[in-house]
């Protein structure tokens, strides 16, 4: 067989058509292995390679997310309590760091965890998440928003990435910073 075999989801799947069929009748029994075989051989799910995973960096980015939940809810708390009915927000373009899926996908989750942002669309050609962000009124606000987003990311590639691009995520990041203070030569993340 295949070394895309899989023996946990050839199990699940004669359990599916098993509690499909809901009948312990011969047939079933011996359709079910039968049926998840030729599933599994005529449709083959591609080998997936586990991520790479950097514990330090890791526990560095839950650190960073949950300092920014906080921050975020303060900066929300008083923008709400300061315009009341008249807050304002923005849709940012930043673009997107990694070309990793599951990256891709953990930081934009990461990004609409925090109360004042949310991911509205990943744009996988252009290479752009579409970041919905409350609390901004002026250009300056714009630009932080643009920049939270891109350290997050930076530290979810750092963390989650391939060693391809942890290597050189600061660097890219360096080059779509709006910020003036941050450079390639000063990142936003530790030294490590």
């Amino acid at each position: 067989m295949s070394s895309r075999f899989s023996l946990p989801l050839f199990g699940w799947l004669v359990l599916v058509w098993l509690m499909l069929w809901a009948s312990p009748k011969p047939v079933v029994l011996v359709s079910a292995p039968l049926v998840a075989l030729g599933v599994l051989l005529l449709f083959p799910l591609p080998t997936r390679r586990l991520p790479t995973l950097r514990p330090v960096r890791l526990l560095r980015l839950v650190g960073f997310v949950l300092v920014d939940l906080v921050t975020s809810a303060v900066r929300n708390s008083r923008e709400v309590l300061q315009y009341g009915g008249d807050v304002r927000a923005a849709v940012v373009a930043v673009p997107v760091l990694s070309d990793t899926d599951h990256v891709i996908a953990t930081a934009a989750n990461l990004v609409t965890l925090t109360p004042d942002k949310f991911v509205l669309q990943v744009d996988r050609r252009g290479g752009v998440y579409y970041v919905y962000s409350l609390g901004v009124r002026t250009p300056e606000q714009v630009n932080r928003a643009h920049d939270q987003v891109l350290d997050l990311q930076v530290r979810a590639v750092r963390a989650l990435g391939p060693p391809d691009e942890a290597r050189d995520v600061r660097e890219r990041a360096g080059r779509v910073y709006r910020r003036g203070a941050v450079s390639p030569e000063k990142p936003p993340e530790e030294a490590s």
